[in-house]
């Protein structure tokens, strides 16, 4: 089991402004999608990102 999702979900519990973000890159080789979660904990960003 991967502790990622696990890690990320408990964060976002625990978040005041949680977002969930995807950037984005275009190459010659196709489109790449970069998933992330980010909140505020405690006055400090936090962010997770496979």
């Amino acid at each position: 089991m991967k502790l990622v999702p696990l890690l990320a979900l408990a964060l976002m519990a625990a978040c005041t402004n949680p977002s969930l973000n995807a950037g984005i890159g275009i190459s010659a080789s196709g489109v790449r999608v970069y998933p992330s979660v980010s909140g505020t904990v405690g006055g400090a960003t936090v962010s997770v990102s496979p």
